[in-house]
């Protein structure tokens, strides 16, 4: 009964509204100014829908309730009122469940250790440069005009130099160094240690590579001695060199470096003797070393061509002054 009252008020409701929304009628200005939002622009539809739904609602609601159909009741059994069925859900009788098929299990995986890195042995350090290369690279450093590695380079041999002829070549190199730099007082008293290292090179041997090693040695002090004008000491240097150098009865022929040294050895003392006044002494002086100048230039003129033409103006310039 509740449920009747309800639906005709309500129909009620929405079929007045309806009425008044669609525009076919206004009870009061209850609903004049209802603003219906996004369906403002459907007002008469929106009305008309209402009003038809709050209409089914009332007739609904006024319509008298349907009455149950009567059924024949079964025999009773057993003392039972049997009732009208009710649909059972079918149930299919119990199968035996399957046989669970065997699976074959595998063994389980155990995880393979990676093998552990076999520990790699650091590099080797570099192996340190032997003397003969490190002395090999003075060469081309001073060729290039390098001075600053050169120098680095000497310190490096200086260190490297462990027998006495290795000393006496060092400290030969630090002289001639040190006197390209203007640097007198050190180049002196690097030459003076050389000496003394290949003299006792001199001592153990007595070949030709030790009396060139001293005669290097020895015409260094002469060029120190003679730029500090100390020309007893020049003359001297340079008069033992010569004789190691002559001791070696001509077999530096065969070696380049050893000619042009003796030629080189040859002028110094000349140009000595002449300052002596010995002109005689320093004209034959000159004119051996023009003849080897003149074998060294034959073989290389590109070389040993500058050498030769000042040795000939020299020896020019000497015969003048004898002449006259």
């Amino acid at each position: 009964m509740l449920a009747r009252l309800v639906g005709i008020i309500l129909g009620l409701i929405l079929a007045t509204s309806g009425y008044v929304v669609a525009g076919w009628g206004s009870l009061g200005n209850w609903a004049t100014n209802l603003d219906l939002g996004p369906f403002e622009p459907h007002r008469p539809i929106v009305g008309v829908a209402a009003a038809m739904v709050g209409g089914v609602l009332i007739v609904a609601a006024l319509l008298p309730p349907r009455k149950p159909k009567k059924r024949k009741t079964a025999p009773m059994a057993f003392g039972l009122e049997l009732q009208e069925p009710v649909a059972q859900p079918v149930v299919a009788p119990p199968q035996p469940a399957p046989a669970p098929t065997p699976v074959a299990v595998a063994p389980p995986v155990m995880p393979v250790a990676a093998p552990a890195p076999i520990p790699q042995a650091p590099p080797p350090p570099p192996k340190p440069k032997t003397f003969a290369e490190l002395r090999a690279r003075l060469v081309s450093l001073s060729r290039d005009e390098a001075w600053s590695e050169a120098a680095r380079t000497l310190m490096a041999m200086k260190a490297a130099a462990h027998t006495d002829e290795e000393q006496a070549v060092v400290y030969r190199d630090l002289g001639d160094f040190a006197r390209a730099q203007g640097q007198m007082d050190d180049a002196a008293e690097a030459y003076d240690t050389s000496v003394s290292y290949a003299r006792q090179v001199r001592q153990t041997r007595g070949n030709d590579e030790s009396a060139e090693l001293l005669a290097g040695s020895l015409s260094g002090v002469g060029d120190v001695a003679e730029a500090e004008g100390r020309l007893d000491a020049a003359l001297s240097a340079f008069e033992e060199a010569l004789a190691l150098r002559r001791s070696r009865g001509g077999r530096e022929a065969g070696d380049v470096g050893a000619q042009r040294a003796l030629s080189v050895n040859l002028e110094r003392l000349a140009d000595l003797r002449e300052d002596r006044g010995h002109r005689m002494r320093a004209l034959d002086l000159y004119r051996e070393s023009y003849d080897i100048a003149g074998r060294l230039a034959a073989a290389d003129p590109t070389k040993f061509g500058p050498d030769l033409a000042a040795t000939r103006a020299r020896l020019n310039e000497l015969e003048a002054k004898i002449a006259t």
